[in-house]
């Protein structure tokens, strides 16, 4: 749970990165801010329609200062526990009880500029053991104010399960095992009329030994971003962004045949945004992507590439958010190289008493994979009710289609209950 003082402390890092958590969708797995709940320097912001953001403030978490000013480092200890039916865990596998404990610590430093996050997932399923999983998250970032100009530094480490469109599914079926090391650093420089910012990126994805139906090659990857932006000073209305994005990826030991090899990546995009405090807020981005590889196939291809966002939050008790991204060149994690990943979500929460929050999700996404058509639906229905300001339950309920994903079901229902504790 957000304190309001964590708030305050990241709303500068907020705004610098927000070209970048736009660019990355809703789809988890394309980025590693979607998998980190809270505001990290040199991260996106996870998805803001959740329990823990449309909290009244008197149920944030307390935590545990360590220090005597309420500027020092305190610490949000949290600890979930959940348990529930999955009717396929794995694909071809039948239906299996599932209990899952999430452990987790928040700290934040708002004189220094600092906040990290560290979870991890444990799930077991009675029915199919080849489901277990321990997913494991972490992020730190540190936010360097020099005058009106801001220095971010970052870094993460994720181990966790992706289907062959790059979405992480925790606990769900997932048949790609990655482990993700990311560094960055970036620089704002507020020039007056304009802000500039310059942001640079090296991470390297692992993918695990015993997924079969990928080619050796490409279960090791090297990914390095740069990218600079222009943009108008936010004068609380309308911001307008202009960004050059220039990645490479490189992967160990591949060979003529593979499908897929080492890329380049140029992008170009411009748009413009609302403010982020507005009742009503939108985001359009749009441009071109030029990819090309080291050998022949898959040859070098342009592709638009668009992402879009609206929401509207008319008071502190109901929020609406709609998404829409095209994703191609390395900005898709999983999927074939060279295509083209399209993203669509509409997130609603309701808060119908002060101690209930009610909330419906609805994720698209379609690509190729393996040279076939590959689509994904996620429907999520939950609920969290504070009993008191540390305790809070929390039903849900989730169904998914999936079709031309190798190592998934193509259907899968999972009914969940689960405790929160967070003092």
């Amino acid at each position: 749970m957000i304190a309001n003082r964590c708030q305050r402390s990241c709303r500068a890092v907020v705004l610098t990165i927000s070209l970048v958590a736009s660019l990355a969708g809703r789809a988890r797995g394309q980025s590693i801010g979607d998998l980190l709940p809270i505001a990290v320097p040199g991260f996106a912001v996870a998805p803001g329609v959740t329990a823990q953001s449309r909290l009244h403030p008197e149920d944030a978490a307390l935590g545990v200062t360590l220090g005597l000013t309420p500027d020092d480092l305190v610490v949000y200890p949290a600890l979930s526990a959940s348990a529930g039916v999955d009717s396929a865990p794995g694909a071809g596998q039948g239906g299996s009880v599932e209990a899952m404990v999430q452990p987790s610590v928040r700290i934040d430093d708002a004189a220094l500029g600092l906040v990290g996050y560290a979870t991890a997932d444990l799930s077991r399923y009675t029915g199919d053991a080849s489901a277990n999983s321990n997913d494991v998250i972490a992020g730190v970032g540190l936010a360097l104010p020099l005058g009106a100009n801001t220095i971010t530094l970052g870094a993460a480490r994720i181990a966790t399960q992706e289907t062959a469109l790059g979405v992480a599914l925790p606990g769900g079926s997932a048949p790609f095992g990655v482990v993700v090391d990311d560094g960055r650093i970036a620089a704002r420089l507020a020039l007056g009329a304009i802000d500039a910012t310059g942001r640079f990126e090296i991470s390297r994805a692992a993918l695990s030994a015993s997924t079969g139906s990928l080619l050796p090659a490409f279960r090791n990857q090297t990914l390095i971003r740069a990218s600079s932006e222009i943009a108008t000073a936010d004068d609380g209305v309308l911001r307008w962004l202009g960004l050059l994005k220039v990645s490479e990826a490189r992967y160990r030991r591949t060979v003529p045949g593979d499908g897929f090899a080492n890329a380049t990546a140029i992008a170009l995009l411009g748009g413009f945004e609302t403010d982020g405090t507005d009742i009503a807020r939108l985001r359009l981005l749009g441009g071109l992507v030029h990819q090309s590889f080291a050998s022949a196939m898959p040859p070098a291809s342009t592709t638009p590439i668009v992402s879009a966002g609206l929401g509207w939050t008319p008071d502190g008790l109901i929020s609406l958010d709609m998404e829409f991204s095209r994703q191609a060149g390395l900005e898709t994690t999983l999927g074939t190289p060279g295509t083209a990943v399209n993203t669509a979500s509409l997130a609603v929460a309701e808060s119908y008493a002060r101690d209930l929050l009610l909330t419906a999700s609805i994720d698209a996404r379609s690509g190729t994979v393996a040279q076939h058509a590959a689509r994904e639906f996620d429907f999520v229905l939950g609920a969290s009710w504070h009993v008191s300001r540390a305790f809070a339950v929390a039903p849900k309920l989730s169904y998914s289609c999936r079709h031309g994903l190798p190592g998934s079901a193509p259907r899968e229902a999972r009914a969940m209950v689960g405790v929160v504790w967070a003092p």
